[in-house]
């Protein structure tokens, strides 16, 4: 299965639901083939719009998969818990609550801003709030994150 193709597929349906891709990736588990689909939208995407997603994709690959193996298809959402992968995606979530670490450090908390390449982080420290500056050259892994 050719993912360019896939993808091809998809992104029209993709730009005119406002929905971006994630990834996709073609894996073997179990010895099962699986095309994973991971979509997202701003805001966060609900189980409908994965659903007609899920929908649109198998309809269209049936019509050009005659010749292709047998395959499961999964639609999916990266998460309320996604890592996020360049610093434009960290640019998009400024206010939100998120997980990042750096070398001998973890933190979490509030987003604030990005100024050029720098991320400016206000976390609680044994009950005292504070706000970090961190390049984002040094950051090994950053995520958004739930707050309980």
């Amino acid at each position: 299965m050719d993912l360019k193709k896939v993808e091809a597929l998809l992104l029209p349906y993709l730009n005119q639901e406002n929905l971006t891709l994630y990834s996709l990736e073609l894996v073997k588990e179990a010895g099962a083939l699986i095309l994973r689909v991971c979509i997202d939208k701003q805001g966060g995407i609900d189980l409908d719009a994965l659903a007609s997603c899920n929908e649109y994709l198998s309809d269209a690959l049936d019509k050009i998969d005659q010749d292709m193996q047998e395959y499961f298809l999964e639609v999916s959402s990266p998460g309320a818990e996604k890592e996020l992968r360049s610093l434009e995606e960290v640019k998009l979530h400024q206010g939100s609550y998120i997980h990042l670490e750096v070398p001998n450090m973890i933190y979490e908390g509030t987003l604030l801003d990005v100024i050029e390449d720098v991320i400016q982080l206000r976390y609680n420290a044994k009950g005292r709030f504070k706000t970090i500056q961190i390049p984002y050259s040094e950051i090994k892994f950053i995520r958004l994150a739930v707050k309980l």
